[in-house]
């Protein structure tokens, strides 16, 4: 009897607390309905809010097909390891097929690992269904695109699949393969939310985001009538208030937008939406009566990309925005009532000190003014292959991980670049602590309806602003405590 059986694994992160920051495990969800319909039964096992997922793994993976695991860069591919080594000590003949965005980027390394049998290359949606058909009738899946794995010394990659033209499905997921109240958070404004995707990929040629890369610049979106539809079949079926889009730019096509605003009115969906934006559409591009459009019509929250203050290095990074218009952004969506949350970057090579110090005025100068501007903490940059910058990271000195377990050790405590030495790396993960609390209300928001927790996070958020306007954060012994509480969870 041919085993139907397909264990998709979603793995820790490294900063994962159910119901307020472990989201809908989306990368593994969306294939469970195209394995469904070919005759499979997917079972998504996630190590964020299982605790006893290693059980329930070795259990398992003697009767699967195949355990498909999906990481990104760093810690997940540390648990995707741990993951591959408890389904091969209970299942040695069972295949363990790895993918997502870092074994995409790097196909042949990934497959050199011995707990690796398969790599599925770009989306999964098609490729894994005909892989475990092939894997069920015990056939070479040499007939199957996007594939890379190694046929004893051989390297076997077959033609690169073509990104699906067509998302009006692939987006919706099948529900009924988790439970759905283990991942609703209040991220959004403090109300029950769920996350979902509504497009793929980005138009924009940012030099450090593997888009460029996994997606060439190309952005593909659902139809506006299928959001609107999706949106409102999760309000009904799962009650949420709030809808966390967690498109790469949710705001590419603005008729898209206009439209999907008029639907969410036309169909009396009382919800909050809450997207990634960039900020020269909102400087450039946006007046104030679009913005009131967009508030009056349930979208009342924005992340924007800044990723810095300082100007050299946004025209580095190939932002194609400047400081100017973060400013004006925060400007009008503050005058407009929209909360904003903005994202920051540091690490970047031939960044000078002045520079993250700009960074830091700019945290703070949003924050300061418009009282609605929240804050993302301040992420340390990670040279991601295939990109432009990461040709200009090796040429700088940087020597990227030789193999699949090195990547694994990717951290904010273990990134080997040459331009920033042990003591600048303290500093960065500091200040990246710092910038957990520097808006006085993201932390807090996170643990709504927890009060000690918020009212402790208000405080600190408090003696963190003091501190961070007179960079006096060499002493920090709360760090540790803080890496500490994010390991347990």
């Amino acid at each position: 009897m041919q085993k139907t059986l397909v264990v998709l694994v979603y793995t820790r992160t490294g900063w994962d607390i159910k119901n307020v920051t472990a989201l809908l495990p989306l990368s593994v969800l969306y294939l469970a309905r195209p394995l469904s319909r070919a005759g499979f039964q997917p079972v998504i096992i996630d190590q964020r809010i299982q605790p006893d997922w290693a059980a329930r793994l070795a259990e398992l993976a003697p009767q699967a097909l195949l355990v498909g695991i999906s990481a990104m860069t760093g810690t997940q591919i540390a648990w995707g390891l741990k993951a591959a080594a408890v389904a091969r000590q209970a299942a040695p003949a069972t295949r363990i097929v790895w993918g997502g965005i870092h074994p995409s980027l790097l196909p042949e390394q990934t497959a050199r690992h011995p707990l690796v049998d398969f790599v599925v290359r770009g989306e999964g949606e098609i490729t894994l269904p005909e892989l475990a058909a092939a894997l069920a009738a015990n056939e070479a899946p040499r007939h199957v695109a996007g594939l890379t794995w190694f046929d004893g010394e051989t390297l076997v990659q077959t033609p690169d699949r073509p990104r699906l033209a067509d998302l009006s499905e692939a987006l919706i997921p099948d529900y009924g393969a988790l439970r759905v109240e283990d991942y609703l958070t209040t991220q959004t404004l403090g109300l029950r939310d769920l996350a979902i995707t509504t497009s793929r990929g980005c138009p924009n040629g940012c030099r450090y985001c593997y888009n460029l890369p996994y997606n060439g610049r190309r952005w593909r979106a659902q139809p506006a009538e299928q959001v609107v539809e999706h949106i409102a079949q999760i309000v009904r079926r799962f009650g949420v208030q709030g809808i966390l889009i967690k498109d790469d730019n949710f705001y590419a096509d603005r008729r898209r937008v206009e439209a999907i605003a008029a639907g969410l009115k036309s169909r009396n969906l009382a919800v909050t939406i809450r997207g990634e934006c960039r900020a020269d559409y909102i400087a450039r591009h946006w007046d104030e009566p679009f913005l009131d459009y967009l508030r009056n019509n349930g979208f009342r929250e924005m992340t924007v990309g800044a990723e810095s203050g300082d100007d050299k290095t946004l025209a580095r990074l190939g932002k194609d925005i400047t400081v100017a218009d973060i400013r004006e952004a925060n400007r009008r969506l503050g005058r407009a009532g929209i909360p904003t949350k903005f994202t920051f970057m540091t690490g970047f090579p031939e960044e000078s000190e002045a520079a993250r110090r700009r960074t830091i005025d700019l945290m703070l100068e949003l924050t300061d003014a418009n009282p609605t501007a929240r804050l993302t903490p301040l992420h340390l940059y990670t040279p991601y292959p295939g990109t432009p910058l990461f040709a200009e990271a090796v040429a700088a000195g940087y020597r990227p991980p030789a193999d699949l377990a090195e990547w694994a050790a990717v951290s904010f405590h273990n990134l080997d670049l040459p331009w920033i030495d042990r003591r600048l790396s303290r500093k960065l993960e500091k200040l990246s602590v710092a910038t957990y609390f520097l808006d006085r209300q993201t932390v807090a928001e996170y643990f709504t309806g927890r009060p000690l927790i918020q009212w402790a996070a208000r405080l600190y958020s408090r003696i963190i602003r003091w501190r961070a306007r007179r960079m006096f954060l060499s002493c920090m012994p709360e760090t540790a405590l803080i890496n500490f509480y994010r390991q347990r969870h």
